[in-house]
């Protein structure tokens, strides 16, 4: 978290600012991470909107944002099972079992690798969020795996200037990121 103790004394005290900022940093990254549960996009926000919701009302105090972060989805994990398995109508699956679930719908993640995922995730798009607006439409149609000809087509800019934008908006990323999550980064556009 790029505010660190100030975010947590806010959400520690219930700060509606702080709420604010958490929702909007973490929402995308912990939809994206329920999706690997659902494909539905509306069950989804759902869920995540339950979970904002319910760290609203709690008590829960927080010493480190690593505990916030766990907190968020770890919560999100546990309400999608508690929602796969209260509505195993949506599937023909013997629910039986959490580690049936969760091999099911994971695809052979463990929960561990799909957070680290997700929370390169939310760095990535934070980042990508200070781009200009032609940097960032043009890394998201590269993420999206557009080609630099289909880009320039689609935004009616010559290639030359699809390729400086995208060097220049990859320079801007290289400040923002850490090595690991822009190796991620790439991988992702290949």
């Amino acid at each position: 978290m790029e505010k660190g103790a100030n975010i947590l004394e806010l959400i520690n005290q219930k700060r509606i600012d702080g709420y604010k900022y958490l929702y909007a940093n973490f929402y995308p990254s912990l939809c994206s991470f329920a999706s690997s549960f659902f494909k539905q996009n509306d069950l989804v926000e759902d869920i995540v909107q339950d979970v904002f919701i319910r760290l609203w009302r709690s008590d829960s105090k927080f010493n480190s944002t690593r505990a916030l972060k766990s907190y968020l989805y770890f919560s999100v994990k546990n309400a999608c099972l508690n929602s796969i398995r209260d509505n195993s109508k949506l599937s023909d699956i013997d629910f039986s079992s959490d580690k049936e679930i969760q091999t099911i719908v994971l695809e052979d993640k463990s929960i561990e690798q799909l957070l680290i995922e997700e929370e390169f995730y939310r760095q990535i798009h934070v980042a990508i969020e200070k781009l200009s607006p032609e940097r960032k439409r043009i890394i998201l149609l590269s993420l999206e795996g557009f080609s630099n000809k289909e880009i320039a087509e689609e935004l009616d800019i010559s290639i030359n200037t699809v390729k400086s934008l995208k060097l220049r908006a990859y320079s801007v990323l290289r400040k923002e990121l850490s090595w690991s999550v822009l190796l991620f980064l790439i991988k992702m556009m290949k």
